[in-house]
């Protein structure tokens, strides 16, 4: 079976010599079932969904199914479009929660003909859910958890389709046009873009969660965000661990693992929220700290094993990053893949967002 999936980027490759350019345009990932016979269309986009849904469709597959998505990887946010075939069979789709992805995910549907109206929608990858449709176009927008933590427990509180307000309406026509604009919107805009989303997801989200809560006290932070702010407050001290964490979080050893196993483990999640410390730092063009300094703030006392951890992480070198926030340019996603051909799916992208 050929490949569907296709990278838009120089296929020479990326020179890791030199800083990227900060005009350099945003390149998406594309699949495209067409391209495929008809009996391996509906495996190839069951594929790459499956880091979000397990899908199924109503009738024999091997009759074909011609979709296409374009999936924006914005670097701390995802923008994906899906075109589905015109009175396409109901799709069934359901999402159980066992990989490490926790973000929330805004879609976007417009139905068939029938029903021609856009519906917004909230669901969070860290809870399981499941439905059915057969919407012909799906914009979806994965939001990184850590990346709006002190909202995360009213918008878990939102899952479902959001009711038809002003201000919903005013995030769906925002998110269409950024779906629509985002070809034509170079990399080094790419900074005030997210922060404008997010403030903007602020403003229509969190209305609709002060109504829902607004005859209850104020919810108490769930445990894993507590932990998830303990081991923020953390990550300069370099002896600072999973025994550390259990002892501040006040619960034992077999809680914690099992806390953190959605999240690929509590070792892996203190090591990459350090290097993602480390790496926000770097990107920062008014920081000019040693990149040595930068380490030991978060709680690398190795400088060679911080430089190993940081480029096995995100695909390129401390100085590299350096280098590319000096020129105020957009550095490449986490962990790149070398051509086309290696992208498993939407995995990859959501994988690799930072805050």
């Amino acid at each position: 079976m050929g490949s569907a999936v296709s990278r838009e980027w120089d296929k020479a490759g990326r020179d890791r010599a030199s800083a990227p350019k900060a005009e350099t345009p945003l390149s998406p990932v594309r699949v495209d079932t067409r391209t495929l016979g008809k009996n391996d269309q509906f495996a190839a986009w069951r594929s790459f969904m499956a880091a979000t849904i397990d899908v199924t469709i109503e009738g024999d597959p091997a009759d074909g199914f011609e979709a296409e998505q374009t999936v924006w990887d914005l670097g701390s946010l995802a923008l994906s479009r899906a075109v589905m075939p015109a009175g396409a069979q109901i799709r069934h789709w359901r999402h159980l929660k066992r990989d490490p992805l926790d973000h929330w995910c805004l879609v976007i549907s417009r139905g068939s003909a029938a029903r021609s109206g856009l519906s917004l929608s909230m669901r969070s990858l860290a809870l399981p859910f499941e439905g059915h449709s057969n919407d012909r176009s799906v914009i979806s927008l994965y939001v990184p958890r850590d990346s709006m933590r002190s909202a995360s427990a009213g918008l878990d509180r939102l899952a479902g389709q959001l009711p038809d307000t002003p201000l919903t309406g005013l995030l769906i026509d925002y998110l269409v046009s950024l779906e629509r604009r985002l070809p034509a919107i170079p990399s080094d805009e790419l900074p005030r873009l997210i922060e404008a989303t997010r403030q903007l997801l602020t403003a229509c989200l969190m209305p609709s969660v002060d109504h829902t809560e607004a005859a209850q006290e104020v919810m108490t932070v769930s445990l894993l965000d507590r932990a998830r702010k303990i081991v923020q407050q953390n990550l300069g001290a370099v002896n600072f661990g999973p025994h550390q964490l259990c002892r501040m979080l006040g619960v034992s050893r077999s809680r914690l693992y099992r806390l953190f196993e959605p999240l690929g483990g509590v070792a892996h999640y203190i090591h990459r929220q350090r290097l993602l410390a480390a790496h926000a730092a770097l990107a920062d063009p008014l920081n000019n700290g040693q990149i040595v300094k930068v380490a030991e703030r978060v709680g690398f006392s190795d400088p060679s094993g911080f430089s190993r951890a940081f480029r096995h992480e995100f695909g390129y070198s401390p100085s590299y990053a350096r280098a590319a926030a000096s020129m105020n340019a957009i550095l490449p996603v986490v962990r790149r893949p070398a051509s086309a051909g290696e992208w498993s799916g939407l995995a990859d992208v959501l994988a690799g967002l930072r805050v």
